[in-house]
């Protein structure tokens, strides 16, 4: 007994290193975000501008790049890049921030998620029945939570078009229904521990 109990011990602690490790990751990816949202809203909008870059000989195709003070930074979409605000212009520098808020959002959202799975399978870990409804609840916070992940930075996106360019933009990629998808097994998962539970109850009732 004493030997599966520090088996058991052993097993939480390598899932919290895991955990702590993964927290850390988002939390510098979360900072550093930050800290470019910082950045670049102190910047002129000037300093940003998209630009046809060199031809991919591979695929034959033209990509578009984000130049900051003239240096190359990333490729970007220049159907939500090349949107002109009410002035005719491109406005590069309120898209980087709008990507660099939508990565905080998720950031935060995935590392809950977590921290959610990791104290669901601690208890089950330390013995306790899965079927349980604090179980339950969890799973319906991560399907929500799963939702919100798809759903918010739609609307970052929709708020942020109306303040830089005075109109709504929806902009969403195919990832979003995958993680709605995601959210949905989440509640059927939520609802078969639901009935598990109850015939957890039924059991330890006749027993």
């Amino acid at each position: 007994m004493n030997a599966n109990m520090k088996l058991l011990q052993k097993k939480i602690k390598v899932d919290t290193i895991v955990l702590c490790i993964i927290c850390i990751l988002f939390a510098i990816s979360i900072i550093s975000n930050i800290g470019q949202i910082n950045e670049y809203s102190r910047m002129n909008k000037s300093s940003f501008e998209v630009k046809l870059g060199t031809t991919d000989t591979v695929n034959n195709t033209n990509n578009y790049y984000l130049y900051i003070d003239g240096e190359q930074y990333r490729p970007v979409d220049y159907n939500n890049y090349g949107r002109l605000d009410d002035t005719g212009k491109t406005n590069a520098k309120a898209n980087l921030i709008m990507d660099n808020v939508n990565e905080v959002i998720k950031s935060i959202i995935i590392e809950i998620i977590f921290i959610f799975l990791y104290i669901m399978l601690s208890r089950v870990k330390k013995g306790l029945t899965p079927f349980s409804v604090d179980n339950v609840s969890i799973l319906r916070i991560i399907a929500f939570l799963s939702f919100f992940l798809a759903l918010l930075p739609v609307g970052v996106n929709m708020v942020g078009s109306m303040i830089a360019f005075q109109y709504a933009t929806i902009y969403y990629s195919p990832l979003n229904f995958y993680i709605i998808a995601i959210g949905v097994i989440f509640g059927i998962i939520s609802e078969i521990f639901k009935y598990g539970c109850e015939l957890q109850e039924d059991m330890n009732q006749i027993a």
